[in-house]
């Protein structure tokens, strides 16, 4: 690992003092100091809901603090947009992509800041521009592929890349690595390692402590709106800055284990010579009662999408049946809705695109797939859509001024609770668990484990697709491993760990 030398002693780049950021009645800054030296990668941590978001997006010009100061080079600014910070030399990447699906990737990078020629638009310095950008970061992602045809992974790429052409002293990166595949997270941890020998700042959050570790040269903690303190890296462990950004100590992240029956009575779910599509399979899978099943895997080799042919999203074929299910389906589902109808609720990978409506209100957005539930004669009741959503607030901890705040207003973190809490509403006897963590702070994340393993033992039939391995090894009791679009190995007991899972991704077999 290489870690920075510089002194801390330098004059900063950019400092902000005394910070402070209001949203109605929430305080979500709170007189926050924070200096940004040369050549360092700083990375940011805390709750969702400490402020990190909120810190980011003033110092990028997306907001506007309600008091403080913002100094570059030592002199006081008032820039404001994120187009003023660029040419300040701060550019930032969001937890949410914000790209043009219908455009190529060449535009999406150049937009805004398209190269000319004798006063007309270059299209060949525009492609040269974005291929420079995406080398970078390793990506051989083609200029003039368009993004709507790009898969999760690829189009984080090109929000970094987007990020990069602008040359910035201070590069910003707000979950960064949550959608991107290991060898891609390696190859931006090389870019910001090459940022910062050239002089460069990067301010790095991300909720894996091996990729803090592996790469921050120093750590700021917040809270509640407040910066509670710093530490070097050579200088502090994971549990220390855990308990810092919780205010206790956690003495373990996973539940405990269950002990499966697994025998037919006790049978969940079953597929068998499940394809989706004509990539995807065939799959056999099967599910028992109590148990949380694990799908791993390399990025890209099906997973999701076969969650997705599951419930309804892409067309499968096969066959599959549930415990419970009076048809005895032979068949899947045609349609989202009907999966839904008959038990089955995703939790999608992107949260942003398949599980909200950011426009809308919380309450919208929890009861949204089951408003079947509180309808009648074909009429809503907002009072029960205000009930329901009330419960998960209180239950998933939802961190909102209340149910109908607009949902683009919350952190990433509470957005992705209020995904979970649709998916819950519906009241699923199989529940499609993908990347269901993914940007949600350590703390939190205990919690969702937590409503996982209870939920496995109070009778729902839990699948759960994840990126990280370190989760699959804690949470799963059983884990199927794709590779090639099929699975190609099965894990239980003390065969899962993440030696195992990650060489039967890699070779395809155990």
């Amino acid at each position: 690992m290489s870690v920075n030398t510089v002194s801390p002693e330098l004059d900063p780049i950019v400092e902000l003092r005394g910070i402070d950021k209001s949203f109605g009645g929430v305080h979500a800054l709170r007189e926050v100091d924070f200096a940004i030296t040369p050549a360092t990668i700083i990375g940011l941590v805390g709750e969702n809901g400490a402020g990190k978001s909120t810190l980011l997006k003033v110092l990028s010009g997306t907001y506007r603090a309600d008091a403080g100061e913002i100094f570059i080079d030592g002199v006081s600014q008032s820039f404001y947009g994120p187009a003023a910070a660029r040419r300040a030399g701060i550019s930032m990447v969001t937890q949410e992509l914000s790209l043009f699906p219908n455009l190529t990737v060449a535009a999406n990078i150049s937009i805004g800041r398209e190269p000319t020629v004798a006063g007309f638009t270059s299209g060949a310095k525009s492609r040269q521009a974005a291929a420079d950008a995406l080398s970078l970061i390793q990506s051989s992602i083609s200029p003039d592929a368009v993004v709507r045809d790009l898969p999760f992974a690829d189009r984080q790429n090109v929000e970094i890349a987007k990020a990069l052409v602008d040359d910035p002293r201070v590069l910003v990166l707000d979950e960064p690595t949550s959608g991107l595949r290991e060898a891609e997270v390696d190859a931006l941890m090389n870019a910001m390692r090459r940022l910062r020998d050239a002089g460069r700042s990067v301010i790095f959050i991300t909720h894996r402590m091996s990729e803090l570790f592996a790469i921050c040269d120093s750590f700021m903690v917040m809270k509640d709106g407040v910066a509670v303190g710093t530490r070097m890296v050579g200088q502090t462990t994971p549990d220390e800055l855990i308990s810092m950004m919780v205010g206790r100590d956690i003495k373990s992240l996973f539940p405990p284990k269950a002990n499966v029956d697994r025998t037919p009575d006790t049978e969940k779910l079953a597929l068998r010579g499940f394809r989706v599509g004509h990539s995807v399979g065939p799959v056999d899978l099967d599910l028992f009662d109590g148990e949380i099943l694990g799908i791993a895997g390399l990025a890209g080799n099906g997973q999701n999408e076969l969650l997705e042919g599951i419930a309804g999203l892409r067309r499968s074929s096969g066959t599959m049946w549930r415990s419970g299910d009076p048809k005895k389906r032979t068949s899947p589902y045609a349609t989202p809705g009907s999966a839904v109808r008959a038990g089955y609720s995703l939790v999608p990978e992107d949260r942003k695109g398949q599980g909200l409506v950011l426009s809308f209100p919380v309450f919208k957005n929890v009861t949204l797939a089951g408003l079947r539930q509180i309808s009648r004669f074909g009429f809503l009741s907002q009072a029960k859509e205000y009930e329901a959503t009330r419960h998960y607030i209180e239950t998933l901890d939802i961190r909102t001024p209340g149910e109908s705040a607009i949902t683009v207003g919350l952190s990433g973190g509470n957005q992705q609770k209020v995904v979970l809490a649709k998916a819950l509403d519906t009241k699923p006897a199989i529940l499609l668990l993908s990347d269901p963590t993914r940007g949600i702070d350590v703390g939190t994340k205990q919690e969702i484990y937590v409503l996982v393993r209870q939920l496995a033992s109070d009778g729902v039939g839990i699948v759960f697709l994840s990126t990280d391995v370190t989760e699959i090894v804690g949470l799963c009791d059983r884990v199927l491993v794709m590779s090639h679009r099929q699975i190609v190995a099965e894990l239980a007991g003390a065969d899962i760990t993440e030696e195992k899972i990650t060489r039967a991704a890699f070779e395809g077999d155990q």
